[in-house]
């Protein structure tokens, strides 16, 4: 029997070898891209049938699609896509046309992901289809920088409308603005950098109010399998990455939430974060990741296989619609970032000793890179964070180049 195989797109983060894994798992032939070998800890899994260095996608993109088209040409067949970075499912998004006579992903309506992806016009879609998000303004010169600064609430944040363009800049993912004058100063670094930003209110409360619901929305538009997660911690604390994270049933979350994806006409698989609001109980929406989630591996814990449902969707062999309404009792926990989350926490008091260690013993834990079945890209990664710190470490010493006169 012929099984159609699967081109994934970035292999260097913990979200693509999770991935991997679940499709590999299956007995699907996995062919990993990268641009990178060096630091593509996810190639060198055992699930992964083929390694392929492409063009890079930050700066090749035409390239890559040309490499892309040439693959599934040598392949012989129509080949699953799957990307796991907003970098990656953008370039998808742009050359939908042509990519989709070569290869199967999930379409959605032209122009839609890259309004998802920029958080500037999620609001605006949000506020279109009435579905709550913190205020959020966006001042362009120094006037409406006064107008905002008087209507916000403070503490507020500065964030950007592309992540990882913002990310790149300025080693972080958003500014936290105590006061007018911060605020201030947040707007003039952005604008230096020709980084488009906006002005968003801050939902109060600690981390652990912070819940994720993970749909797939078939072509059919039903969304076919759901479930929910909360957040106990991030790296960085308070606005970072999930550093543990447990299923959660947060029924309060389905309605609003997969009939917002539906009203856009959004398709495929994709991610919606909420904070509740420490003090009326409201979740707001934060943001949408519309790529595979970090909290893969959790999923697959729980029986809720998004790259396999992905894959069996798009090859026309669905699997039955499953809502997970139950408390399972997993966690996911990524124990490297996990380190210095904590830190944070207790440098900052937010977190005791004992709530630090109570999590330990209260779920079964899935890991971020390590897996007993899988053990090779656990190795490459704490060889990538060694070598690392020891450059760290020797760089004071070593020579320095000749002064200019």
């Amino acid at each position: 029997m012929h099984i159609t195989p699967v081109v994934f797109l970035g292999a260097n983060y913990y979200t693509g070898l999770s991935g991997i894994r679940t499709l590999g798992r299956r007995g699907i032939g996995v062919i990993a891209l990268d641009y990178d070998f060096s630091t593509a800890y996810g190639l060198v899994s055992r699930y992964v049938q083929r390694r392929l260095l492409c063009p890079n996608v930050n700066t090749q993109e035409h390239e890559l699609v040309d490499f892309l088209i040439k693959l599934a040409c040598d392949l012989g067949t129509k080949p699953v896509l799957i990307p796991s970075h907003d970098a990656y499912a953008l370039m998808i998004s742009r050359h939908s046309e042509i990519l989709s006579q070569h290869y199967l992903f999930h379409h959605t309506a032209q122009g839609l992901l890259e309004q998802i992806v920029d958080k500037k016009s999620l609001y605006v879609l949000a506020c279109e289809h009435n579905m709550r998000m913190p205020l959020t303004l966006f001042p362009a010169d120094s006037e409406e920088d006064e107008a905002a600064a008087a209507e916000m609430t403070y503490p507020c944040l500065v964030k950007p409308s592309i992540s990882h363009l913002f990310v790149k800049v300025f080693r972080r993912k958003l500014f936290i603005a105590n006061n007018r004058k911060e605020l201030h100063e947040a707007l003039r670094l952005s604008r230096e950098a020709n980084l488009d930003v906006m002005v968003q209110q801050l939902i109060p409360g600690f981390d652990d109010r912070m819940f994720v619901l993970d749909v797939f929305i078939d072509q059919a538009g039903q969304a076919t399998h759901t479930m929910t997660a909360q957040k106990l911690r991030q790296f960085p604390a308070n606005f970072g990455s999930s550093t543990l994270t447990h299923q959660y049933p947060v029924p309060e979350l389905l309605e609003p939430g997969v009939s917002f994806l539906q009203r856009i006409g959004y398709r495929g698989y994709c991610e919606i974060e909420f904070k509740r609001h420490q003090e009326s109980e409201e979740f707001y929406m934060i943001e949408i990741n519309a790529r595979l989630s970090t909290l893969n591996s959790l999923f697959d814990a729980c029986g809720i296989e998004y790259p396999y449902i992905m894959y069996r969707d798009l090859t026309g062999d669905p699997l039955p619609p499953v809502n997970l309404d139950k408390h399972l009792n997993y966690a996911f926990y990524h124990f490297y970032e996990d380190i210095f989350s904590v830190r944070q926490y207790l440098r900052t008091k937010q977190l005791t000793w004992k709530q630090v260690v109570k999590p330990f013993f209260a779920h079964r834990k899935v890991y971020a890179v390590w897996s007993l079945d899988d053990p090779l890209p656990s190795l490459f990664f704490f060889k990538l964070i060694f070598a690392k710190a020891w450059r760290k470490i020797t760089s004071p010493f070593k020579p320095k180049g000749p002064q200019k006169a």
